[in-house]
């Protein structure tokens, strides 16, 4: 039976949900199954007209974009050289990660689809760099789409235009940096709010939506193995819905459909755990498997979670840190959790109450995932909690109107279609200052592609593109990211280059280079006295120079250098680019030296790119390339 037919208890609407409401506690009629489901009996706000609102932002973000010139680095630049292997060589497996096998093997996340669901928009849209940024914003733009679907046909239309509100502020929570960058913790975040609210979807009766929670499960669950504890659970909870909400075999038909579509999209993992030993899940299970760090445990966990919940932290503001007090998000999750109760006691609304089941479970599930955590703890590893926080102030706002409205009489039609109208030109503006506010920013991580930029525009013209190049770093502070951006540039523009085998995972294999493949190597250099040291080598020729710095920046990191050596017992200042990432990253160091290293990389660090002869040394046979060559 479909729920929006439903004559159970709980399935009524009311004053601010678009149907009658009781004024002494009576019965009331079911709606009809347009108002149920937020059609044509909504007036303005159908939908379609809420999705277009909500992904109108994106798209004038996607037109910003086209005019950018951006020059990724790090991860961003690994998962465009993969962008630039297909279609002759698809990628099996997802960005490579801190994954790292017992014998040193670093891994990869479990799948691509990050890669092969953008690279036709990447392809129409010119195969720039700028392009991956908008064909990865677009695919973004089409899960809200369905996300907003699925909650129109569970929720009346005002609660549905509360859905479209709450959506604007996370994607403008998202910024540039969620919406746009080619991260893999980032690409999974709208997926997994697909996953969420199909699940709710057959929960509550639905049986199609189950294919759309193996799809949007399989993208969030490839792009990041931190989505392994909730995904499946919730999934198979989708599935036990159907089978248990269905009495006839023949409606399980989406059964069998999202078995097809969950394997065809892990045929990459599944192809390569056929073909390759280690395959990449091998070396997942053995990093997971066998911790050499302590994990966080559940008490931190439950700290970690309750700290990202703040009601204006991250899913908001788009902070990334893990820290603060626990009682803003300790309210938030109380003041949920209460309403929920209350509306499930009073049997107001089984659907909502459906909801609140599903995003509890994921909760629950967060915690033990987090909980699981071993090392140093970041955001991004548990980023899915800004998705869980939205979705908890929708079902908030939801259950307190169902609260406030049950004991409320019915509004007249002429003042309900006036409020309709108010609302939809209410969420029109909120669309508009979403999209101010994302076309507003800059491309994330400014100094480092900036340095990017300057680095290959020097460099590409002045290696020999006849020739093929080994690409090495020595970059303590942006931990080798430039030199993958150098490796893209220089793919990009026709030159035959590579990386040792130690960055199979991070280049894709067949651009593994050994002794005997490159002509000449290039090293990325970071920091003014390694850069000294360089110019210093009579086999090492300087074939670029990148500093960004103001004459105002170079004085102040001046002073900044010197004062850090000063903290930290150093004679020479220049020495302390070396320990400028080691710095950043360790929670143990003070405050001053912490902020000192972090303004040093904030403001640029310069960068040159040495080229120098094979190393004869270099033994062939001792180089092992991944496909056992």
């Amino acid at each position: 039976m479909d729920p929006a037919q439903d004559p159970r208890p709980g399935t009524e609407d009311h004053a601010l949900t678009d149907a009658p409401a009781p004024t002494s506690g009576g019965p009331v009629e079911p709606p009809s199954d347009e108002a149920r489901r937020g059609g044509r009996s909504g007036g303005w706000l159908t939908w379609p007209a809420v999705a277009a609102l909500v992904v109108v932002p994106i798209l004038l973000l996607v037109g910003d974009l086209t005019d950018r010139d951006w020059y990724p680095t790090g991860d961003q630049a690994q998962a465009e050289l993969r962008m630039l292997s297909l279609p002759d060589e698809v990628p099996l497996v997802g960005a490579a990660g801190r994954i790292i096998a017992d014998d040193g093997t670093q891994g990869n996340h479990p799948g691509p689809l990050m890669f092969w669901a953008t690279w036709p928009a990447y392809e129409v849209l010119g195969g720039s760099s700028s392009a991956f940024e908008a064909a990865t914003a677009l695919v973004g733009a089409i899960g809200l789409v369905a996300a907003v679907a699925l909650v129109s046909r569970r929720a009346p239309p005002m609660a549905t235009v509360w859905f479209g509100v709450v959506a604007l502020v996370m994607v403008g929570g998202f910024g540039l940096d969620a919406l746009t960058q080619p991260w893999n913790p980032w690409v999974a975040l709208v997926p997994f709010a697909v996953l969420v609210v199909s699940t709710w979807a057959v929960l509550d009766g639905a049986r199609w939506p189950l294919v759309l929670a193996v799809a949007g499960g399989s993208y969030a669950l490839q792009g990041h193995v931190g989505y392994a504890p909730l995904v499946p659970p919730l999934v198979l909870l989708a599935a036990g819905a159907l089978v248990w909400n269905e009495r006839s075999w023949r409606r399980l038909a989406p059964i069998p459909v999202a078995v097809l579509v969950g394997l065809l999209l892990w045929s990459g993992p599944l192809v390569d755990a056929a073909r390759n030993d280690p395959s990449n899940v091998d070396i997942l299970l053995e990093h997971f498997g066998s911790p050499d760090e302590e994990v966080i445990g559940a008490g931190n966990a439950v700290e970690a979670v309750l700290q990202a919940s703040h009601p204006t932290g991250p899913w908001v503001s788009a902070s990334t840190g893990v820290d603060g007090s626990i009682v803003p998000g300790l309210l938030l999750v109380l003041a949920w959790a209460g309403v929920a109760v209350a509306v499930a006691v009073r049997r107001l609304d089984a659907t909502l109450t459906r909801l609140n089941v599903v995003v509890g479970l994921a909760l629950l599930l967060g915690v033990v995932a987090v909980s699981r955590v071993f090392g140093a703890l970041f955001l991004y590893t548990f980023r899915w909690i800004v998705v869980l926080v939205a979705l908890e102030v929708f079902a908030l706002g939801w259950g307190v109107a169902r609260l406030v409205a049950h004991r409320l009489p019915t509004l007249a039609p002429g003042r309900r279609s006036r409020l309709q109208q108010l609302v939809a030109v209410g969420l029109a503006v909120a669309s508009l200052l979403t999209a101010a506010r994302l076309i507003g920013q800059d491309i994330p991580y400014g100094n480092s592609w900036r340095t990017e930029r300057a680095l290959a525009r020097a460099a590409v013209p002045a290696v020999d593109h006849d020739q093929a190049y080994l690409v090495r770093w020595e970059d303590p502070v942006y931990l080798g990211g430039l030199a993958f951006g150098l490796v893209l540039a220089l793919e990009r523009d026709g030159v035959t280059v590579g990386a040792d085998p130690t960055y199979s995972a991070a280049v894709e294999p067949h651009r593994v280079m050994c002794p005997g493949d490159y002509d000449a190597v290039l090293t990325v250099v970071t920091g003014t006295g390694a850069i000294a040291t360089w110019q210093d080598r009579p086999d090492a020729r300087e074939v670029a120079r990148a500093d960004i710095r103001t004459a105002a920046g170079r004085e102040a990191g001046r002073r900044h250098r010197q004062r850090l050596a000063d903290l930290l017992g150093q004679d020479d200042p220049a020495a302390v680019d070396g320990l400028l990432s080691t710095i950043v990253l360790d929670p143990s160091q003070p405050e001053e030296v912490v902020d000192l290293a972090g303004r040093i990389v904030d403001a640029g660090v310069p960068t040159a790119v040495f080229e120098t002869p094979p190393d004869p040394a270099d033994d062939p046979a001792g180089c092992p390339r991944p496909d056992g060559g």
